[in-house]
């Protein structure tokens, strides 16, 4: 089930099943709990969780353990207004869709195995579309 988020104008973020309200660093660890969460302006009932998780990823890159370079957040810029953007989204999602399968088997290998080869098949079409 996932848990509703609301975030009021004062900025703060209540947890609707915990009820108390949390902080960003409780929404990142709900993350790597795999707690499913949802966001939502508390006047105007918005969805607005990706602007959330970009707020995470965003303080997460201005502290110490930077996880993309400037060349990795430049590349997904122009991944983001290339034409084939749509084609560029779906592969990332399947290739996360494959990893977080593999990762809940406990299949470590194969889950290493299968990035490589699905990073290797996506730098290949990169390439070949920026010629």
């Amino acid at each position: 089930m996932t848990r509703l988020i609301k975030k009021y104008k004062n900025r703060r973020l209540y947890d609707t099943e915990k009820s108390q309200y949390i902080t960003v660093d409780d929404l990142q660890r709900y993350v790597t709990d795999g707690i499913l969460f949802k966001v939502e302006d508390s006047v105007s009932k918005e969805d607005i969780t990706t602007a959330t998780l970009l707020q995470i990823f965003v303080e997460m890159e201005a502290g110490p353990t930077k996880f993309l370079s400037p060349d990795m957040l430049r590349h997904l810029i122009c991944l983001a207004n290339h034409p084939m953007s749509q084609s560029f989204k779906t592969m990332l999602g399947q290739l996360f869709s494959t990893i977080e399968k593999q990762s809940q088997s406990n299949v470590f290998q194969q889950t290493s195995d299968a990035w490589n080869k699905q990073m290797k098949e996506m730098v290949t079409q990169w390439q070949t579309f920026f010629r």
